[in-house]
């Protein structure tokens, strides 16, 4: 069995354990996340239908330090008479770190025509200091972690269409670009730019975009660096995400599940290797610390809302990153757990402030943002 269809099988099975899991039927939960029951997303008579929401994000990490960012996110929806319709968002972000690390960016997503239509645009620009270890990339190189730094600007966008029940398929296009400097002078990767178009497939049967209480969604994309679109190096990357939700007696109380896995193949370059991240798929570990071509993160998470707009969290999970998935082994697993805190910012919309604290193994973090990590 090939690296590539091991990735399809393992992502496969996770779908099936994760209908198992949640005990309902596609035909109970209804039409995509957008028909979510009645009035899932219903406004009241006379309630503003564009809401705001802005929060300082204090954060720290092993690699970074301390840093100290923003995010503020406009939601609206595109037809505020559709009580199915989940509402789309215009938001922006920006941090600066100790170590002088800062990104900026924009982004907006759509939902539009009876949520049959979704679409997702992204771009912004930075300059990133990172830590790796070079045993990581190979075993004969030296067990020690070294700075480098990635300066970078990207484009995205992608968009889907429902065609049958709960699955979309859609087209995305990214372009980006890195020029990477390791410690500080040791080694300079000259400026590359990766640019390609991809495919992507989602089966949402999710009760609720922003707050699922049931079911579950499985989605996945490839994308196709290649210089016909203008990349300096041809490769392939693949993911595949499986999530699931199941209400724990009754909506205050929610447990979570995700199964993620990335792979790249070809002439994959520095800057194109998945990492380990614990703003992007596992709270715990600073950014960039463990790379390789494959990674592999199963994680799950209690959610309890006690008290009015208050809520907590407990989470904890494990990831797999090297090379290919044949290296990944049990010895090399890295563990992770930790807390959070949850304040409801918008209720029509169930959209959640979150600050989680996680732990890692030799790392940890601190993290705020709007919304569930998933």
């Amino acid at each position: 069995m090939g690296k590539f269809t091991k990735r399809i099988y393992i992502t496969a099975l996770s779908f099936v354990l994760f209908i198992g899991w949640t005990g309902e039927s596609v035909a109970q939960i209804g039409m995509g996340s957008g028909s979510g029951g009645s009035g899932a997303y219903a406004l009241e008579e006379g309630e503003r239908n564009l809401k705001f929401a802005a929060i300082p994000i204090p954060n720290y990490s092993e690699v970074l330090g301390f840093s100290l960012g923003a995010v503020g996110m406009a939601y609206y929806k595109l037809d505020r008479h559709d009580d199915n319709l989940p509402p789309s968002s215009t938001g922006i972000f920006g941090f600066f770190s100790e170590n002088n690390s800062w990104i900026g960016a924009a982004f907006q997503t759509i939902h539009y025509d009876e949520d049959k239509w979704r679409g997702t645009l992204a771009f912004g620009t930075g300059s990133v200091k990172y830590q790796f270890n070079p045993a990581s990339l190979n075993p004969g190189m030296p067990d020690v972690f070294l700075n480098y730094t990635t300066a970078t600007d990207f484009a995205y966008l992608a968009g889907s269409r429902q065609t049958w029940q709960n699955l979309y398929l859609g087209l995305e296009f990214v372009s980006w670009s890195a020029q990477v400097g390791v410690d500080p002078d040791l080694i300079e990767i000259p400026k590359e730019r990766y640019t390609g178009p991809g495919l992507t497939a989602e089966w949402d049967a999710r009760d609720h975009i922003m707050y699922p209480t049931r079911g579950f969604k499985v989605n996945g994309g490839c994308i196709f660096y290649d210089e016909t679109f203008g990349a300096d190096r041809d490769f392939q990357k693949l993911k595949l995400i499986a999530t699931g939700y199941k209400a724990l007696g009754d909506s205050t109380r929610v447990l979570a599940g995700r199964v993620l896995s990335e792979s790249a193949f070809g002439d994959v370059p520095f800057s194109g290797q998945s990492i380990l991240s614990g703003n992007r798929n596992l709270r715990g570990y600073a950014d960039g610390r463990h790379r390789g071509d494959s990674l592999l993160v199963m994680e799950a998470e209690y959610r309890w809302n006690f008290w009015g707009k208050w809520g907590a969290a407990a989470f904890t999970g494990v990831a797999f990153v090297a090379r290919d998935l044949q290296e990944m082994a049990l010895s090399d697993a890295l563990p992770a757990a930790g807390f959070g805190l949850r304040y409801r910012m918008i209720e029509s919309y169930r959209i959640n402030a979150r600050v989680d604290v996680g732990w890692g193994k030799d790392d940890h973090g601190i993290y705020f943002s709007i919304g569930e990590a998933y």
